[in-house]
C-alpha cells in the first residue's frame, strides 16, 4: 500500500455499457467506478464494471486485516442512481462473498421503491444465480436523500450518518455531502461531494447541464479541488440527445469554471468514442477550461 492520507483513484469511465474495442482503448473502458479512501475508509461510488477490478485489489489487503485484527472489514457504497451501467459490476465484486467484511449500501429510493429492493431485485433468481442473502458478506441498506451526510470518525471505521442540518463532530476523517439532482430520467441522480480536512473531490456524472448552468451544482462543487463531471456529448451530438440525462464537454468547462474549480476530469464517456474521439474532446475542452482532462482509468489523486 502507498503512503497517502487520502486517496482517489477510477476504475470505470464509460456510460451506458463497457466496451473492449479490438484496438484496445487507453482510456477504459469499464463502466463508472471511483474509489475514495482514507487508510482506514474505503467509500465506492458506483458499482459498475471497473468494481469487478478494485474488488480484486482489495482481497490482499482484506485477507492481511483478517489476519491481524478481530473485527470486520468495512466497506461503503455510494449508488449516484441505480440504472444498470451503474451497477452491473457489483455481483461479481468479490469481497461481497467473503465473511468477515461488513458491506454498508447507500442508494436513492427510486419512483417508491426502496434501495434495499432495488438491490436485491438486481440479484433475484431471474437475473443472477446468487441472491442477496447467499453473499457470505455482512451487509445493510440505507436510502439515501440530499439531506444525508456519510462521516467517519477515528474510533471506527463503519460509516455515520448525519443530516445536513445537525453540526458534525470535528474528529471526521473523511466526509461525503450529497445533493439531489431532478433532471436525470426517471428519478434523478445523487452528486457525491468527497471532503478530507481542506481538500474535496466531488462526483457528478449523469447530470445534464441548463443553459447558463445548473447553479445548485456549480454551487455544491464551488472551489473543489476536483470535479468530475458528465461528459458524454459533443455539442453536434447534444441536438440528438438532449434530455437523456448527460452533458456535453462545453457545459462541463462551464460548470467548472463557474464553480472555481482547481481541475476538471470528464467523465462517463460515450460507448462509442473511440480514444481518438476522447481525446480531441480533451484537447477542445482545454481550450476552454485549461486544466481539464479525461477521466481514465487508473487515474488517481493522493495527498
Amino acid at each position: 500500500m502507498s503512503d497517502y492520507r487520502f486517496k482517489v483513484k477510477i476504475y470505470g469511465v464509460r456510460g451506458s455499457y463497457p466496451i473492449a474495442p479490438t484496438e484496445g482503448t487507453k482510456i477504459g473502458g469499464n463502466t463508472a467506478c471511483v474509489l475514495v479512501r482514507t487508510k482506514n475508509n474505503i467509500v465506492i461510488f458506483d458499482a459498475g464494471s471497473g468494481v469487478i477490478n478494485l474488488g480484486k485489489e482489495l482481497i490482499p489487503e482484506i485477507l492481511a486485516h483478517q489476519k491481524t485484527k478481530n473485527t470486520p472489514f468495512h466497506i461503503t457504497f455510494m449508488f449516484n442512481h441505480t440504472h444498470n451501467d451503474h451497477l452491473m459490476g457489483l455481483p461479481f465484486f468479490a469481497p461481497l462473498y467473503m465473511p468477515g467484511v461488513f458491506i454498508h449500501f447507500f442508494g436513492p429510493a427510486t419512483l417508491g421503491l426502496d434501495f434495499e429492493q432495488i438491490l436485491r431485485n438486481f440479484v433475484a433468481p431471474q437475473f443472477f444465480p446468487v441472491s442477496m442473502d447467499e453473499f457470505r458478506s455482512t451487509k445493510e441498506f440505507h436510502n439515501l436523500t440530499e439531506n444525508t451526510i456519510v462521516y467517519f470518525t477515528p474510533e471506527r471505521p463503519a460509516p455515520k450518518v448525519g443530516h445536513i442540518l445537525e453540526p458534525l463532530p470535528n474528529d471526521r476523517e473523511l466526509t461525503i455531502r450529497t445533493m439531489k439532482y431532478y433532471f436525470h430520467p426517471k428519478d434523478g441522480s445523487y452528486p457525491f461531494k468527497a471532503e478530507w480536512k481542506d481538500k474535496s473531490f466531488v462526483y457528478a456524472t449523469d447530470v445534464e447541464q441548463y443553459i447558463g448552468g445548473d447553479q445548485r451544482l456549480i454551487n455544491f462543487a464551488k472551489n473543489t479541488d476536483v470535479f468530475l463531471h458528465d461528459a458524454q456529448y459533443t455539442e453536434e451530438e447534444y441536438k440528438m440527445f438532449a434530455g437523456y440525462g448527460h452533458s456535453t464537454f462545453v457545459s462541463a468547462a462551464d460548470a467548472a469554471k463557474q464553480a472555481k474549480a482547481k481541475k476538471l476530469l470528464l467523465f462517463h464517456h460515450a460507448p462509442n468514442h473511440t480514444d481518438e474521439d476522447l481525446l480531441k474532446i480533451e484537447k477542445d475542452t482545454q481550450s476552454l477550461f485549461p486544466n481539464s482532462e479525461l477521466a481514465t482509468e487508473g487515474w488517481e489523486w493522493e495527498l
